[in-house]
């Protein structure tokens, strides 16, 4: 009786509704719909959410220990405004971070592992091609998330996502620079040749020069606005 009934199973959805309200707040900061400075009234956002003060509330501490959000006295919470000096600890930790992870990848990562990053820089490649910044920056955290696995380090990987969404509010800057499409583009590819190399120590220079790179164009664009 009990196998007649298997077509009967409900497949229970396991994104619950606070992090939907999380990954809709952040996704709203990182594109700029919530600029950096702008109060966010729990009120308004519930509005516009359709959920409730808790979800939000909850929301909002999150992005908070992402660096997202900061708590200003009685003003409430706000979108971070980073400083300059921000920028350049992001980017300096970053670099370090990375250039571990490449190097740690070139000794560490299997075959299938190499094999499926240069999947991944060829799928860059494409998104580069065709200008879409959503398939670019989606294919860029692939690639991160690829290359912190094949590390075998998991402390490197909490690291960097810590810092993960202020560096997506950030790259999402550098990569609209005239001309820095192009050159992010080689700089990664330059990153996987050292890999499938696996040259550890060239691999670890590009990871840093990559980085450095788009860190200086970030500050650069932080100075001027």
């Amino acid at each position: 009786m009990v196998a007649n009934l298997t077509n009967l199973k409900i497949t229970r959805n396991t994104i619950t509704l606070r992090q939907i309200v999380l990954d809709k707040l952040r996704d709203a900061i990182i594109n700029y719909q919530l600029k950096p400075g702008q109060r966010l009234v729990e009120r308004e956002l519930c509005k516009v959410l359709d959920v409730s003060r808790t979800s939000v509330r909850e929301a909002l501490r999150h992005l908070e220990s992402e660096g997202l959000v900061q708590y200003a006295g009685q003003r409430g919470p706000s979108v971070t405004v980073l400083a300059a000096q921000d920028v350049k600890n992001i980017y300096e930790l970053r670099a370090a971070l990375e250039g571990l992870a490449g190097e740690l990848f070139c000794s560490r990562a299997s075959d299938e592992q190499i094999q499926q990053l240069q999947d991944t820089t060829d799928a860059l490649k494409a998104a580069f091609d065709r200008a879409e910044v959503s398939e670019i920056l989606a294919c860029t955290k692939d690639f991160y998330d690829q290359l912190l696995e094949g590390s075998g380090n998991s402390e490197v990987g909490a690291s960097l996502y810590r810092l993960w969404a202020r560096i997506m509010v950030l790259r999402a800057g550098t990569i609209a620079h005239k001309g820095r499409w192009k050159n992010s583009l080689k700089e990664m590819q330059r990153i996987m040749q050292s890999i499938s190399q696996r040259n550890a120590e060239a691999a670890r220079k590009a990871c840093v020069a990559h980085v450095q790179a788009a860190g200086a164009i970030a500050l650069k664009q932080f100075l001027h606005d």
